[in-house]
C-alpha cells in the first residue's frame, strides 16, 4: 500500500504543480464562459449602421416615421423586445407616386445597394396596411437588421390598425401587452435565469472533456513509460497492479482537485454573485448543492471506468501512433453519450432515456443532464452509480490482466487472441 501511496504523489505532484494544470484550471471555466457569453456580448455591441431608402407608395407619412422611430438606437426597445445587437439606422423617405410602379423605381436602387453592404433599400406598398408585403432589399439579406425592421414594421402597422379602430394609446397598450409565461417545477418553484438544460448541458460537457482528458493522459503516462524503458525499472520494485492503481489514483486526485476548484468557484458564484449581478440586471444562475455533489462523484466514477480502460490502451501499444487506433473503441464509448444526450434533453423522463442513463458506459453525462432537468428518483441515480462502481470493478480486474503482461511488451499491437492469453495467465 505504501508504494501505491508513492505512486499517487508522484503523480499527482508533477502535474498539479504544472504550468498546463495552473493556465488549465483557471482558463477552461473562462474558455467555456466564453463561448456561452461572448457572441451575445459581440452581438449586443456589433452592428454598426444601416442606411435604409424606404421606397412609400402607402402615401401616409406617418406610418413611416413611426416604424423610423422604432428603429431609433435611443429608443431600443418594442413590443417590449429588445433590438439584437447595437444597431443604427438612418431611413430616407422616397415617395412613390401611387399610379407608378414601384418595382421599376427600385431596379434604379439596386446598383447602389450592390456596392455598399451597409446600404439597402426597402418598399412599402400602397395598401400597406390592408395587405402588408413590404420587401427589403440588401447585398447581405440575411444580416441581424432584417429582423429588428420586419419587428419594427409589424408592431407600427398593428399599432395603426388598431387605431384606425378608434381605441384610444392607452387601450392600444393594454390589448398589446405580451403575456409573460412563468415557469415552476412541481415544487411550486418558479424557475428563472439560466434554463436547467443549460447547466446541465455545461456540467455534462465539463465531464466529458474532463474525463476524455485525463483518461488520455493516462494513457499517454503509460505509454511515455514504456518508450523510455522506466517501467522495467519500476516493475523490479512495485506490482503492475500498484503501478496501475497508484497512475489511476494520482492522476484522479489531479481531476478531482480541478473540479473542486471549479466547484468552488460555481458555489461562490450562485451565493454571492446574485446581488452583486442584480444590480445590473444580469440573473446568476442558482446551482443546487446536489447538483454539485452528483457532479464530482460523476466524474470520479466517470474517470476511473474510462481511465482504466486507457491504461489498458497504453499497456497494448508501443507508441503514440499505434494508441491512435486502438484508443477508437475506448474514444467511441465516451463520445456516444454525446450524440445522444439532445434525444434525452428532449424527453427526460422516457422509457428509453431512462434506460440510457442507467447504462454504465453512459451514467456519468446522461444521468448527469437528467438529474439537472427533471430531478429523477433516488434510486435511479444510486442505481446507475452502483452499476457503474461493479463496471469498474470488473473492468479493473480484467484490465490488471492485460496491463501486466503489457507494460512490458514491444513491438507489434496484440491481436485479440492473445490478449485472451494475456488474461488467463495466472
Amino acid at each position: 500500500m505504501n508504494k501505491i501511496g508513492v505512486v499517487i504523489k508522484r503523480e499527482y505532484m508533477t502535474r498539479v504543480r504544472s504550468k498546463a494544470f495552473i493556465i488549465g484550471t483557471v482558463l477552461s471555466p473562462l474558455i467555456l464562459l466564453a463561448l456561452i457569453l461572448l457572441p451575445g456580448l459581440l452581438t449586443a455591441k456589433s452592428g454598426g449602421e444601416r442606411h435604409i431608402y424606404v421606397l412609400d407608395q402607402s402615401g401616409d407619412a406617418a406610418l413611416f416615421e413611426g416604424i423610423k422611430n422604432r428603429l431609433d438606437s435611443t429608443s431600443a426597445t418594442f413590443d417590449n423586445k429588445r433590438q439584437f445587437g447595437n444597431m443604427r439606422f438612418t431611413l430616407v423617405r422616397v415617395v412613390v407616386p401611387p399610379d407608378a410602379n414601384i418595382e421599376a423605381v427600385a431596379k434604379t436602387y439596386n446598383d447602389t445597394i450592390a456596392k455598399k453592404s451597409n446600404e439597402a433599400y426597402l418598399i412599402l406598398n400602397k395598401a400597406i396596411l390592408e395587405n402588408p408585403e413590404p420587401k427589403y432589399f440588401a447585398k447581405n439579406p440575411g444580416d441581424l437588421a432584417v429582423g429588428n425592421i420586419e419587428r419594427a414594421i409589424s408592431a407600427e402597422i398593428t399599432d395603426r390598425r388598431l387605431a384606425q379602430a378608434k381605441l384610444s394609446k392607452a387601450e392600444i397598450e393594454k390589448y398589446t401587452k405580451p403575456v409573460e409565461l412563468k415557469a415552476f417545477n412541481p415544487q411550486g418553484e418558479e424557475e428563472k435565469g439560466v434554463p436547467r438544460f443549460v447547466i446541465g448541458m455545461v456540467m455534462l460537457f465539463f465531464i466529458y472533456m474532463t474525463t476524455l482528458f485525463y483518461g488520455i493522459f493516462v494513457m499517454r503516462g503509460v505509454i511515455e513509460e514504456k518508450q523510455s524503458r522506466i517501467v522495467e525499472v519500476l516493475i523490479s520494485s512495485i506490482r503492475p497492479f500498484d503501478l496501475m492503481m497508484g497512475k489511476l489514483i494520482g492522476i484522479g486526485l489531479v481531476g478531482l482537485t480541478q473540479y473542486l476548484i471549479w466547484v468552488l468557484c460555481a458555489l461562490a458564484l450562485s451565493v454571492f454573485g446574485v446581488s452583486m449581478f442584480a444590480s445590473q440586471g444580469v440573473t446568476v444562475p442558482h446551482i443546487p448543492i446536489s447538483w454539485l455533489i452528483y457532479f464530482v462523484l460523476f466524474f470520479i466514477l466517470g474517470y476511473f471506468l474510462f481511465a482504466t480502460l486507457y491504461a489498458m490502451v497504453g499497456a497494448m501499444v508501443s507508441s503514440e501512433e499505434d494508441a491512435q487506433q486502438a484508443q477508437m473503441p475506448v474514444t467511441m464509448v465516451v463520445v456516444l453519450p454525446m450524440l445522444l444526450f439532445g434525444m434525452v434533453m428532449a424527453n427526460p423522463d422516457s422509457t428509453l432515456s431512462t434506460v440510457l442513463s442507467m447504462i454504465p458506459f453512459f451514467a456519468p453525462t446522461l444521468m448527469m443532464m437528467r438529474v439537472a432537468m427533471v430531478n429523477p428518483p433516488m434510486y435511479q441515480v444510486v442505481g446507475a452509480m452502483l452499476g457503474m462502481i461493479v463496471t469498474i470493478i470488473a473492468v479493473v480486474w480484467l484490465v490488471a490482466k492485460i496491463y501486466r503482461v503489457g507494460i512490458l511488451m514491444y513491438g507489434k499491437r496484440p491481436s485479440i487472441a492473445e490478449l485472451g492469453k494475456w488474461i488467463r495467465y495466472r
